[in-house]
């Protein structure tokens, strides 16, 4: 999931208050039209998520059947998510996104007043799991950070978490992390020396940079997760931080890479309702993603789980492996309103050490 633009201050959401169309080249009309809505925008439900493959995969399992179940709608599409651009649409009351994707951390403190709230929409709320669920965010899709590492350069050792992605000695090699703040590379620094998962916050910065400089010399950071996967795929990394989503593809097409799936990082992605938009519409279409039956669906695409908890059961029984629902016992979570309400400082102090060598 790449990292949308963040908060933006008062004087740059004046800036883009002046939206007047559909934003960026991805808008793209499933019923054939790619043109700004203009006057049909009431009869119109746009949603707006990361694109490529993931995004494809809810087309087919989401939108394109909703669509045919909605004649009535025009279901469009837009990329990339980008908060601050929902801010700015919301602040100028101009508002052209209606179900928005989001990371976990958004929805929480001052993030609410830019958001509608899902209670009282008929969403299956009761049936989805509850650490992803807010009162303006609802979990639709799990996935994970998870250490792949090479079968092929790691003399047929295998790592046990992250501690032996910091031993150098143990497991040579390169190492691949992400270069964003709020990636969990600072979880997964104090995971390895040894703080507990209940432990984890608040964030102690001084020795997540400590641990982070005793192999910072043999990393190679990335941002994207095309990136990520290429690093290990090319073998230029013997160890990587990846979305467990990328390994699944890499794996298909018979490269030697394996998950270690304990202490791989929960993350939930979310859906937003951006205040002002065609709440009706957004949560029509929010239900029907998040029902039992098309929540469980989207796995058949791509080895993200579900968030309803009776979809479950309904889950190929061929892509259960491949879930993070079926790691949740050895799995570690972030605390999305410490990281939400603290957004500027873990920024802050993530780029004063990436600048400080």
């Amino acid at each position: 999931m790449e990292p949308p633009s963040r908060t933006l201050d008062r004087r740059q959401l004046l800036r883009l208050a002046g939206l007047t169309g559909l934003a960026g080249t991805g808008a793209l009309s499933l019923a054939g039209c790619a043109s700004a809505f203009g006057t049909q925008r009431a009869d119109s439900v746009v949603f707006v998520s990361d694109g490529g493959e993931y995004q494809q995969a809810e087309r087919d399992v989401w939108l394109t059947p909703f669509q045919e179940l909605r004649p009535d709608l025009r279901v469009a599409e837009d990329v990339p998510k980008n908060y601050a651009k929902l801010q700015a649409m919301v602040a100028s009351d101009n508002v052209l996104w209606d179900l928005v994707t989001a990371t976990g951390d958004f929805g929480y403190g001052g993030d609410r007043d830019f958001l509608e709230d899902f209670a009282g929409h008929g969403l299956p709320l009761d049936e989805l799991m509850p650490e992803y669920t807010n009162e303006s965010i609802v979990g639709h899709t799990m996935f994970s950070n998870v250490l792949a590492y090479r079968t092929d350069k790691l003399g047929g050792k295998k790592p046990e978490g992250w501690a032996d992605f910091f031993d150098l000695d143990k497991f040579p090699g390169k190492r691949g992390l992400r270069n964003f703040p709020s990636g969990a590379v600072l979880e997964i620094a104090l995971t390895a020396d040894g703080v507990a998962p209940g432990d984890l916050y608040p964030l102690d910065f001084d020795r997540a940079f400590r641990k982070l400089d005793t192999i910072r010399h043999e990393t190679v950071f990335w941002t994207t997760g095309a990136q990520s996967a290429q690093l290990i795929a090319d073998g230029e990394v013997s160890m990587t931080q990846v979305w467990n989503g990328r390994v699944f593809n890499l794996q298909k097409e018979g490269a030697p890479i394996e998950i270690q799936w304990n202490e791989h990082f929960i993350q939930a992605d979310s859906m937003v309702v951006p205040r002002g938009s065609n709440v009706e519409h957004a949560m029509a279409l929010a239900k029907h993603c998040l029902s039992a039956e098309n929540n469980a669906k989207l796995s058949r695409h791509i080895p993200y789980g579900p968030t309803n908890l009776e979809s479950l059961k309904l889950v190929e029984k061929s892509m259960l492996d491949h879930l993070p629902t079926s790691y949740l016992d050895i799995g570690i979570d972030f605390d999305n309103k410490w990281l939400n309400a603290h957004r500027a400082e873990v920024d802050s102090k993530w780029q004063n050490w990436v600048r400080s060598t």
